[in-house]
């Protein structure tokens, strides 16, 4: 409590344009504000003591979630050892992994919009402030995050070791030949990355399907085709390459995709 407490007020005082008569006494709503007021924060540096005190109290969380290692999560048809594939359910900030992906936006630097339940906003939260301070480093040379690009990060107080940023396809009235080419582009360009710095096990989300409202058929069997025909070629350079799914509806969808071959 009294960490929370002390990066609340920092932040507080940080930003004058916010204002609150009174912090509240209940965890709950404490812990709201503290993510609400980091999701706002603009992209600058922090103090050093502000870091030390967000990593202990962001551990400290951490060590209540329940935790899934990707060496417990078996790959889809295991009795077939050079498969790599597999189908996992739940929330990927609690995935021990090399690296998780994130679907992010075109700025690169997070979503601002407080306590948004978007992946890009729940990963943020998790990892805390320092990971949107080196996407903006990042974003400062790439100027523009296009559409099937990628770059990588730290995980910092996420149990994953990287973060991989691309941004997917946003479909307006329908999906043309285009945009199903960019979804395909996040998942090779995400791979190419992982590989590039030796990441042997990643964790795809459901990139587009949300916010971005492409169809989540269509895009599970883009999704699927991608990583397979990049593993086809890659399959030495990976252990496990995992599709993370949160809702029943996408297992389900998921679940059958992947039977199809």
């Amino acid at each position: 409590m009294e960490n929370l407490d002390y990066l609340i007020k920092y932040l507080l005082k940080e930003n004058k344009e916010v204002n609150v008569e009174k912090i509240p006494e209940d965890i709950v709503s404490k812990k709201r504000l503290y993510r609400s007021l980091c999701n706002i924060r603009d992209v600058k540096p922090i103090s050093e003591e502000y870091l030390k005190v967000e990593n202990k109290y962001l551990q400290s969380e951490l060590k209540n979630k329940k935790i899934t290692d990707v060496r417990d999560i078996d790959v889809l048809g295991k009795n077939f050892p050079k498969n790599k594939i597999c189908l996992w359910q739940g929330d990927i900030t609690t995935l021990k992994i090399e690296a998780i992906v994130n679907a992010a936006n075109s700025g690169g630097v997070g979503c601002f919009i407080p306590c948004h339940n978007c992946i890009d906003n729940i990963i943020n939260s998790a990892s805390g402030v320092s990971l949107r301070i080196e996407c903006g480093k990042i974003m400062e040379q790439i100027g523009v995050l296009e559409t099937g690009k990628a770059f990588i990060t730290k995980g910092y107080n996420l149990p994953s070791e990287h973060v991989i940023h691309t941004v997917g396809p946003i479909i307006y009235d329908f999906v043309t030949e285009e945009k199903e080419k960019d979804l395909a582009k996040c998942y090779i360009n995400s791979l190419k990355l992982a590989k590039e710095n030796n990441i042997r096990t990643i964790a795809f989300p459901c990139i587009s399907t949300g916010e971005f409202h492409f169809p989540k058929d269509l895009a599970s069997e883009i999704a699927i085709k991608s990583v397979k025909e990049f593993l086809s070629k890659n399959r030495d350079c990976f252990d496990k390459v995992v599709f993370n799914v949160f809702t029943d509806e996408d297992y389900e969808i998921y679940k059958e995709n992947l039977k199809e071959g």
